[in-house]
This record gives structure tokens, C-alpha cells and sequence, in this order.
């Protein structure tokens, strides 16, 4: 169980830290950057909302991801996609959040949400649930124990989505 914790507690902590890299991104390129109420962010799937001139947009941040815990590495290549989270709720892409910020190496990739959702449930086989993370990719994936289902998609494919944003680091 501490494992569970410990774990928990590097993820969250990787999270916070793309969260901070964002906002300063976004400050630099003078956006107005407005950080979520606890409930907005918890709930709704949103971590900041954005201002820039006349467009006003919200935002989920997602942390670079590995592969499976146990690789030392992250894989920008490949990310996750969460449909349900751990106690089986809608996860993060069908949240409230206008964009999903995907951070990569050298910067943020902004995604439309509803293009993605588009995009995901066009291409991924959720009724194909495989049984390790390394086969997951375009097929759903659930945790030993958890009511998650979560997908890998290739970051070149969603890279190609109309009206992305990409925000340099």
C-alpha cells in the first residue's frame, strides 16, 4: 500500500510541475493565466483559464507520460487517454476543459477537446480491453482493481488534428 501512496504522490507532483511550466509559458507569451477553483479543477478537468485578446479558453495540462510506471523514461511518442478514472467516472476527456495541453520536450501541444473526443472514439477500440499497458495502444486498458479505462494514442496522429496550438517552452 505505501508503494500505491508513494506512487500517487510522484504523479501528483509531476502534474503540479507541468501545471507551473504551462503557466509561465503561457505568461510569457502574454496570455492572462487564471488558475482554477479546487472544484473546477477536480471536477470539471480544468487547470487554468486562458485569456489572450478576444479568446478566452480553458485548459486541462497533461504531464509528459511513460509508457508503463515501472520505465525510467517518458515517451513522447505515445500518450494516455483516460475515458473513465480510478472510481470508473468520466475521466479527463470528457471533462469541461476547452483544450487538453499535452506537454512535450520543447513545448505544450493545445488540443481541442471535442476534436479529440472526436477523434479517440473513432479510432480506439474500447470493447478490445488489453491485459498489459505495452498493448494498449488504440485498445483500452483497465488497472488490476481500478474501474479506469485508459488508451494509448500515437502524439504524431493527434498532433494532426485541426485547430491545435502549440505552445513553445
Amino acid at each position: 500500500m505505501a508503494t500505491n501512496t508513494l506512487r500517487k504522490s510522484e504523479s501528483f507532483k509531476i502534474g503540479e510541475k507541468a501545471e507551473s511550466i504551462f503557466e509561465k509559458v503561457a505568461k510569457k507569451k502574454q496570455f492572462k493565466v487564471y488558475k482554477a477553483n479546487k472544484h473546477q479543477n477536480i471536477n470539471q478537468h480544468i487547470d487554468f483559464f486562458i485569456s489572450c485578446y478576444h479568446f478566452n479558453f480553458s485548459v486541462d495540462v497533461k504531464a509528459r507520460k511513460k509508457i508503463s510506471r515501472g520505465d525510467s523514461e517518458v515517451n513522447d511518442a505515445w500518450t494516455w487517454i483516460e475515458f473513465k478514472n480510478v472510481r470508473g467516472k468520466p475521466g479527463w476527456l470528457y471533462g469541461k476543459a476547452d483544450y487538453i495541453a499535452f506537454e512535450r520536450e520543447f513545448d505544450f501541444l493545445l488540443v481541442n477537446r471535442y476534436k479529440l473526443i472526436e477523434f479517440c472514439e473513432d479510432k480506439i477500440d474500447l470493447e478490445n480491453i488489453v491485459p498489459s499497458t505495452h498493448l494498449a495502444e488504440y485498445a483500452a486498458y483497465q488497472r488490476k482493481g481500478r474501474k479506469d479505462l485508459i488508451s494509448r494514442v500515437c502524439m504524431d496522429d493527434i498532433n494532426k488534428l485541426e485547430g491545435n496550438i502549440i505552445l513553445e517552452k
